[in-house]
C-alpha cells in the first residue's frame, strides 16, 4: 500500500534512441496512467526523447522540471539492418509502418498533456527541439520548475 503518491525521476540521454527504446518508454507512460494515485514526474538533468514522453504523465500541477533542466522532443528513430536484401524490403516497410504508428501514438499524447493542435507538435517534432526549463512550462509539457532554493518555485 502507498503511503504517498509515487514520484518518477526522469533523466534519459536520448542518444541511439531506437524503436524498441521508445516502446518501452511508451509502456512506463502507461503504467503511470494506470496506477490509481497521483504520480509526480521530474526531470533532472537532461530528459530528451523517451524521458520527455514519460514527464508528460505525470499528474496536472506535479509534472516537474528543475531550474537547469533541458528537455527534448523529436520524431522516432531506427535502425534497419538486413542480411537477406530480398526480405529487406519487407521488413523494412513492415518497420516503417510501425514507425509511423509509434510517432502518431506519441504526438496525440503531447497533444493531449499540451493542448497544442497535432500539427504543431509534429512540426516541433520534426527535429530534436531542444527546451530550457521556462520554455518547457511555456510548451506545457511541466506544470512547475522547481528553483535551486526549496523557497523558489515558478
Amino acid at each position: 500500500m502507498l503511503v504517498s503518491p509515487p514520484k518518477v525521476p526522469v533523466r534519459l540521454p536520448g542518444d541511439e534512441e531506437t524503436l524498441g527504446e521508445i516502446i518501452n518508454g511508451m509502456t512506463m507512460h502507461n503504467v503511470v496512467q494506470f496506477v490509481s494515485t497521483a504520480v509526480s514526474t521530474i526531470c533532472l538533468g537532461f530528459g530528451a526523447s523517451t524521458a520527455s514522453y514519460i514527464l508528460v504523465e505525470g499528474e496536472y500541477k506535479k509534472c516537474v522540471a528543475f531550474s537547469h533542466a533541458r528537455i527534448v522532443i523529436h520524431q522516432s528513430s531506427a535502425t534497419f539492418t538486413f542480411t537477406d536484401e530480398k526480405q529487406g524490403v519487407a521488413i523494412l516497410f513492415s518497420e516503417l509502418e510501425e514507425l509511423v504508428a509509434v510517432r502518431e501514438t506519441i504526438t496525440k499524447g503531447y497533444s493531449e498533456r499540451t493542448g497544442k493542435p497535432v500539427w504543431i507538435i509534429s512540426q516541433d517534432m520534426e527535429r530534436d527541439f531542444l527546451m530550457s526549463a521556462t520554455e518547457v512550462k511555456a510548451y506545457e509539457i511541466v506544470d512547475l520548475i522547481k528553483g535551486i532554493s526549496k523557497k523558489q518555485n515558478i
